[in-house]
Parts: C-alpha cells; structure tokens; sequence
C-alpha cells in the first residue's frame, strides 16, 4: 500500500464523526495537515533511498561488465596459450559475471522506476497540501467569523454556579449605586440636622425656658 493511502482512504462518514466531535474542526484539519506533511517527508526519504539503491546497483553492473571483459581476455589468452583447463575456468567467470550484469541491471532499472513512481506520487501530494493548507486558512477565517457573530448575538447569561460577565458586570454596577446612595444619604441627613450638638443646645434652651415660664406663672399665682 502506497504511504499516500492512508491519507485518500478516510471515508467522508469517518472525517464527520469525528469531526463532529470536535469543538473547534479547525483543529483537526491541522493535524490532517501534519499527517500529511509527515508521509510527504517519509517518501522523500524512500526517494532518496531507493535513488542510493539504483546508484549502487549501477555501480556493481559497471564492475560486473568490466569483469567480464577481463575474463573473455583471459580465456583467449589461454587458448592461445593452449591452456584449455585455465580457458575453460575463465569461460566459467564470465558467464557467472554476465549474469550479474544481468541481475544489477535489473535492480537498477527496478530502483529508477520506484523512484520516478515515488516522485509523482510526491509531487501530487505536495500539490495537495497546499491546496488544502490555502483550504484550511480559509475555513479558519471562517470559523473565527462564526465565533465573532455568536458572541454579537448571543447575550452572555450567567451559567450554573459561575456568574456570567453580564452578570458580574450588573453586580458591580449595583454596588457602586448603592455606594452613591449611602453617599447622598448621609449628606442629606447632615445637612438637614446640622450639628448635633447645636441641635442639642437649641432643645435645652427651648425647655429652660418653658421652665422658668412655668415657674414664674407659678410664683405669681402665689402671690396674688
């Protein structure tokens, strides 16, 4: 299975269920994202591994070629020699030799075509990323446009236990009232009755006086 499967096979049922349970989606396209950008970073490293690995088999079909050369040379040379048993050793090597030409050339042209196969694979989900990272960006402006126009139009009510900002904010606004009442209150009643303690002379004069009144009403009844 190709490493970019795992990506094209989440169903669209899976993606909403999930998404579904999700306060902010947002956040889980992000992680889409950065899956996404892992296996983009996984088959580079396949790309590159697999180019090292046709790399070397090249290398080794180049040293099989040129030991068969050597070995066709030293078989001539031995029959030229009349040495059939060194030709006939020789003979043996090529072959052996021509067969892992064969055998690394197959493993290297084996190794280009997982690379050119690697290659457009990397391509193509490249060209996605970004398209959805664009597609991300634009659904995260939308979800913070949502968020701004449900917090316009939803009155923030208080919630259980825990008061609200509006009802915090009437709280505050209700004790700093009260705080002017208490203010007005007191000045009011301090500029109705005065200083108590002339307030009090004048109520002993008043009674002094209605006294000695009382008393000399008295005194003259007395008398006469």
């Amino acid at each position: 299975m190709s490493i970019f499967e795992r990506i094209s096979n989440i169903t669209k049922a899976t993606v909403h269920e999930v998404l579904n349970k999700l306060e902010d989606p947002v956040l889980m396209t992000g992680q889409y994202l950065r899956n996404m950008e892992e296996d983009i970073r996984t088959a580079e490293e396949n790309i590159k591994g697999r180019q090292k690995a046709a790399s070397i088999a090249e290398r080794k079909m180049n040293e099989a070629a040129q030991a068969v050369k050597e070995f066709e040379l030293r078989a001539l040379s031995a029959l030229e020699a009349g040495d059939e048993a060194a030709a006939r050793e020789a003979a043996i090597a090529k072959i052996q030799f021509e067969d892992k030409v064969q055998q690394h050339t197959d493993e290297m042209n084996q190794a280009k075509e997982q690379v050119l196969e690697l290659q457009l694979q990397l391509d193509a989900a490249k060209e996605e990323h970004a398209r959805l990272k664009e597609k991300r960006n634009e659904l995260a402006n939308r979800a913070q446009k949502a968020k701004d126009r449900a917090a316009v139009q939803q009155p923030n009510f208080s919630r259980g236990i825990e008061s609200g900002d509006a009802a915090r904010g009437f709280e505050r606004m209700e004790e700093k009232i009260l705080e002017w009442e208490t203010d007005l209150d007191l000045s009011v009643n301090s500029q109705a009755y005065g200083n108590p303690a002339s307030a009090s002379t004048a109520a002993n004069s008043t009674a002094v006086n209605e006294e000695l009144d009382r008393l000399k009403e008295q005194l003259s009844k007395r008398n006469s």
